[in-house]
């Protein structure tokens, strides 16, 4: 992944240039070997200079193909443009041209290909890569194959709406597939074995994400129940700059107070570079002044004098420091070109490096001197020789090395009684991955001109605890994607999260089963959606399962069913229909499913085992059940009871974090999705 990213990042960053210069720039998604989506108009899209034209071409590769495309665009007042070429079938590879006559720049990618294009993002389990799958070695070795092709997008959280993402296309083969997130793999593997057609995946998922963080802010703002994460945040953000400044403020009135002017060595002149600093003592850096006796809290100034290189005179350098416990502020020739408070938090480890103007670069000798103060703890200028260094800002010429005898001496000491210790914490800011509309901002929105045919998603694990709240915020995720990527019917296909954590033996009601319920429900209520039942291939110590092939086989079979007609393809195990009582004995509960296949079956051997039933009063025991026949011959009905409850007032099913006795499928082997036949209160409703 690392060496995909690298390679594309470099490339994004060698396009970037001012639309000033009119030079026309276009988003990463653009590339060599990417997958354009088939049999429809295409949209291609960039930046250039307000009033630029902008061609698009789309040029045959070889011979034999005599069909071609042209567009054209003017950007407009923002420097946007887009333009549309006619879409073309699948099977032939194309060159995609783009210039401008206004510029001498011009785009051409090779190896572009038609295809289906399919979006895939979620959290950890999408991200999750080949390599780290089931059957690895023997999955990587024999993936070469022309015909599927990923582009993968890199980690980035933004406040606002971005225009790109560092990403970039791979083909599959043996040294690029192990990178690949291997449920969007596994899934275009069996798209374009049963299609015949080159698949191309859009990879856009972060781990342990919440759904708000892809979702923008618009469509937050319509979701009554997200409504509190908005406020919380943009409340928060607020907040915190005046806090912080009050914090700072509270600790310099406590050092000029209890310890006199915080800085009177810069009025003694020790950042200048006539300064005697003879009487002054010797210290090796780096190091903590605590390894040479100095064991005191307190503000210790340093001085370096170096001769300057020939050549060096005039221009723009780059101080590197390392680490320093904890704040500094920093001079070269008795002027000020850094400064790090000391308060803030994980301070003290933050490598510091300071731009030298080039103005301040003289002939002769140069002057460094460092105020350190240290407020607690260790103290010093501590990192590795190799960290403290002085470079041209070119990166002419070799770096002089800083490290080795530094002048130094203690110039106040700090009192921690009474002092000030705890800045505020920073809030879920808008450069956190889970602010809301964050991710979406940065990692989908680049991304949404694509032309698309649909979304595979697998995520809810970050939103368990919130499982009520979920049943909003993922729908409304669902309808926000549609309208982004300007397809209001895209398939959206997601993953009903595996089973996890230790089994029970306890009839219990806790949160995980209720987000299972809350993407059970979004697949009932919002249309041309699709789950994949994954009950069946969790682990109870690993959130991950390692069987992503069945994750990717299991959605693929949606697709292929609803999106591409193959109604010979089974796509889903037993879904619950409906329930009622048994009409020849009231202790019975009848429940009917839509088996998606040739009839309920029990896997393995045994009873069938995994339901629970109530008696009314929320008292929940495990029940018997057995499979019978419907009128059709085809089994679809499960009898349900308890010797233990009269009446059975509810049904549920597989309602644990990890039900690994339920054993309910159809007779192709898919599982039946966990469900309840209540909508009682759970532990999850409040939870905002």
């Amino acid at each position: 992944m690392k060496r995909i990213l690298f390679l594309l990042l470099l490339t994004t960053l060698l396009r970037v240039a001012p639309a000033a210069l009119a030079e026309v720039v276009l988003p990463s998604v653009f590339g060599d070997h990417m997958v354009l989506q088939r049999d429809v108009p295409v949209r291609i899209w960039g930046k250039a200079s307000p009033g630029e034209e902008v061609s698009v071409q789309l040029v045959p590769e070889g011979d034999g193909v005599k069909d071609g495309s042209l567009a054209a665009a003017t950007a407009d007042k923002d420097g946007n443009w887009q333009a549309t070429i006619k879409g073309m079938p699948a099977g032939k590879s194309w060159k995609l041209r783009i210039s401008s006559a206004q510029s001498e720049k011009r785009y051409e990618f090779g190896d572009v290909v038609f295809g289906e294009v399919w979006v895939a993002s979620g959290q950890s389990n999408m991200e999750w890569v080949v390599a780290n799958s089931d059957n690895a070695s023997e999955e990587i070795a024999n993936s070469a194959n022309n015909d599927i092709r990923m582009w993968t997008a890199q980690r980035t959280v933004k406040a606002q709406p971005a225009f790109d993402v560092p990403g970039g296309w791979a083909v599959a083969s043996p040294q690029t597939t192990g990178d690949f997130s291997a449920v969007a793999y596994f899934f275009a593997r069996q798209l374009q074995k049963e299609l015949g057609v080159p698949v191309g995946v859009l990879h856009s998922s972060w781990g342990g994400t919440p759904v708000e963080s892809w979702t923008s802010r618009g469509a937050l703002e319509q979701i009554d129940w997200a409504r509190p994460i908005l406020e919380r945040i943009d409340t928060a953000a607020k907040d915190y700059d005046e806090r912080l400044a009050q914090f700072n403020a509270a600790v310099k009135r406590w050092e000029d107070t209890r310890n006199g002017p915080a800085n009177t060595g810069f009025e003694a002149g020790y950042a200048k570079s006539d300064f005697d600093d003879s009487t002054w003592k010797t210290m090796k850096l780096p190091r903590n002044w605590e390894s040479v006796g100095l064991d005191k809290d307190g503000v210790v100034w340093f001085r370096k004098t170096i001769d300057l290189p020939d050549g060096w005179a005039g221009q723009k350098l780059k101080l590197e420091l390392g680490p320093i416990d904890d704040g500094d502020t920093t001079y070269l020739n008795n002027t000020q070109i850094g400064q790090t408070e000391p308060y803030l938090n994980g301070v003290w480890q933050r490598d510091r490096t300071y731009d030298v103007p080039a103005e301040l670069v003289t002939q002769g000798k140069l002057t460094i001197a460092v105020r350190v103060v240290d407020l607690s703890g260790n103290g010093g200028i501590y990192g590795k020789p190799e960290q403290l260094k002085l470079t041209r800002a070119d990166g002419q010429g070799e770096a002089i090395s800083l490290a080795g005898d530094w002048r130094y001496v203690f110039a106040h000491e700090i009192n921690s009684d009474n002092r000030p210790v705890r800045p505020p914490a920073r809030p879920f800011g808008p450069d956190h991955p889970h602010a809301a509309a964050g991710l979406f901002n940065g990692m989908i929105a680049p991304i949404t001109p694509y032309t698309v045919k649909g979304t595979i998603w697998y995520q809810g694990e970050a939103n368990a605890w919130r499982a009520q709240q979920y049943r909003k915020l993922f729908p409304g995720l669902i309808e926000d994607w549609r309208k982004q990527f300007s397809n209001p019917d895209m398939p959206f296909l997601f993953v009903q999260l595996a089973n996890y954590r230790a089994t029970s033996d306890k009839v219990e009601d806790t949160d995980w089963p209720h987000l299972r319920d809350a993407q059970l429900h979004t697949l009932r209520t919002v249309k041309n959606t699709g789950m994949a039942v994954t009950i069946d291939i969790g682990a109870a110590n690993d959130i991950h399962p390692r069987n992503k092939q069945d994750v990717g086989l299991r959605l693929a079979r949606w697709a292929l069913h609803d999106t591409y007609g193959k109604t010979d393809v089974v796509k889903s195990g037993p879904i619950l229909k409906g329930a009622d009582g048994d009409p020849a004995n009231k202790q019975h509960a009848l429940l009917t499913f839509e088996t998606f296949g040739s009839g309920l079956k029990v896997r393995g051997e045994g009873p069938l085992r995994g339901f629970s039933v109530s008696d009314g009063r929320g008292n929940f025991v495990h029940a018997n059940a057995q499979i019978v026949e419907s009128d059709q011959g085809k089994a679809t009905v499960v009898r349900v009871w308890s010797d233990d409850i009269k009446q059975p007032y509810t049904v549920r099913y597989a309602w644990e974090d990890n039900p690994d006795e339920a054993n309910l499928v159809n007779e192709e082997g898919l599982p039946a999705s966990p469900f309840r036949t209540d909508d009682w209160k759970g532990p999850t409703d409040d939870r905002r």
